[in-house]
């Protein structure tokens, strides 16, 4: 039976990191969720459908036999082809059909929305953010790209959060050209760099944002793109002194970090000059909320970190293993720069995260990789990942290789050649970082890595 006001929303491919998301939250709302996904025909990230249906969400085959009149809205993604029998089937049944990011952004913008934009970072901001309205007691629904460690549980993925307040905090995604949809109350743009489009392209996105965002806007000084966005309410931040928001006396001690920042001393659990920024982004939003010096300082020291950005997998014989979800040259360089100083010997395993977004970076790959990593550093490769389609796949991993100068360089043909090879040059000190995006497989492969070090 249909309670008032109840909606009933179907998500083809719910398994992805920004529909499971949405669909918790309208779940958590009292709609009526359910939706299918390849994965889960195919039994894998059993832990993830295993949550979704503990919250009350109904999965069924991606085969469009579920589709029928009584649904209010079929929700799709960009990654959903014209082709799908469910998308089909909806189509020939009238049934409004919803992009993820229109139904997101006709949510968030009926309420007073923080939306977190840019190229990197915006999963760490949005879960800082949160933890401090969280401890603030503002109660804001939050939907994130990332998993927020400290939101999952026997029944939570984590990378949302339904709320009680007027408050809703996203990521919001120019990837796909979406972020023009949302009209924030505070808007807020991590920084501008060359990733899924040029930047020239980009910045007309993001000055489509600025212009959207009713009160205020909060951008990185520090960031040549960012810091040319004119605005009557732009509030800046970054590690120079010419910023709004700046830090004071960072330092960095085993995992952790701090930093002084308007009369405060505040203290990270995760390393990093980039998560500095990112803590000045989240102190920004909530100072503009009038949320007190000390509950800021209460709610970042109690941010546990995103799963997948410089998660520790684990730690044997003096080696340290690193899960890392950088896959793009700005992301990577943060996260080399945070690891270079941790171990006498960087390891990388890098996964390029599809055929099209490596042609796309591939001399920015190469710079970043040669610029960063010592003569002592090795930097092995894995295939492409490959999500299937149409793709071309006329470029391997191997282009990427060749055009890297510095390091040692391996390019493997497999999972299991990059472990036989760890097995034999594993020593004290030295720490691996499993980098790559889009495949929830290289967390598995981080611990595998654990277990073969002796």
């Amino acid at each position: 039976m249909k309670k008032k006001n109840q909606k009933k929303y179907y998500f083809t491919g719910i398994g992805g990191s920004g529909m499971s998301a949405l669909a918790q939250v309208l779940k958590y709302q009292g709609h009526w969720v359910g939706g299918s996904d390849r994965s889960f025909d195919r039994k894998i990230n059993r832990r993830l459908f295993s949550k979704l249906k503990k919250q009350g969400i109904s999965l069924f085959p991606q085969n469009g036999d579920l589709i029928s009149k009584e649904l209010d809205f079929m929700v799709v993604s960009t990654a959903i082809e014209a082709d799908s029998p469910e998308l089909k089937k909806a189509k020939a049944l009238d049934i409004p059909i919803l992009h993820r990011a229109e139904l997101l952004s006709r949510i968030f913008n009926r309420l007073f929305g923080i939306g977190i934009a840019g190229t990197s970072g915006k999963s760490t901001v949005c879960g800082m953010a949160a933890s401090v309205m969280d401890c603030a007691g503002m109660a804001p629904a939050v939907i994130n790209g990332g998993i927020i460690s400290q939101y999952v549980s026997g029944i939570s993925i984590g990378n949302a959060k339904g709320g009680n307040s007027q408050f809703m905090i996203s990521e919001v995604d120019e990837s796909d050209g979406s972020i023009v949809r949302f009209v924030p109350s505070i808007g807020v743009i991590t920084n501008i760099s060359r990733d899924h489009k040029e930047v020239k392209e980009l910045n007309k996105l993001f000055k489509i944002f600025a212009s959207n965002t009713k009160t205020c806007l909060i951008i990185n000084g520090d960031c040549k793109e960012t810091s040319k966005i004119k605005a009557a309410n732009v509030v800046s931040f970054g590690l120079s002194r010419k910023n709004h928001i700046y830090a004071e006396n960072i330092k960095f001690s085993a995992w952790k970090t701090k930093f002084d920042c308007m009369g405060t001393a505040f203290s990270l659990k995760v390393p990093g000059k980039h998560n500095v920024c990112n803590a000045l982004a989240a102190i920004a939003v909530c100072s503009f909320l009038d949320i007190p010096a000390e509950k800021i300082k209460k709610g970042l020291a109690s941010f546990k970190g995103i799963k997948r950005r410089l998660e520790i997998a684990g730690r044997k014989n003096n080696i340290t293993v690193v899960d890392d979800f950088a896959h793009n040259p700005d992301k990577i360089e943060a996260s080399l720069a945070a690891l270079k100083n941790k171990c006498k010997r960087l390891i990388v395993v890098f996964q390029p995260h599809g055929y099209g977004p490596t042609r796309f970076l591939l001399d920015d790959l190469a710079k970043v990789f040669s610029l960063k990593l010592d003569k002592k550093d090795c930097l092995m490769c894995l295939p492409i990942y490959d999500v299937g389609g149409t793709a071309d796949r006329s470029i391997s991993s191997k282009d990427l290789i060749n055009k890297v100068a510095g390091p040692e360089c391996i390019c493997s043909e497999s999972r299991k050649d990059v472990l036989v090879r760890i097995k034999k040059m594993a020593r004290s000190g030295d720490l691996y970082t499993v980098m790559g995006a889009r495949d929830d497989t290289l967390s598995v492969f981080a611990k595998r890595i654990l277990r073969e070090i002796t």
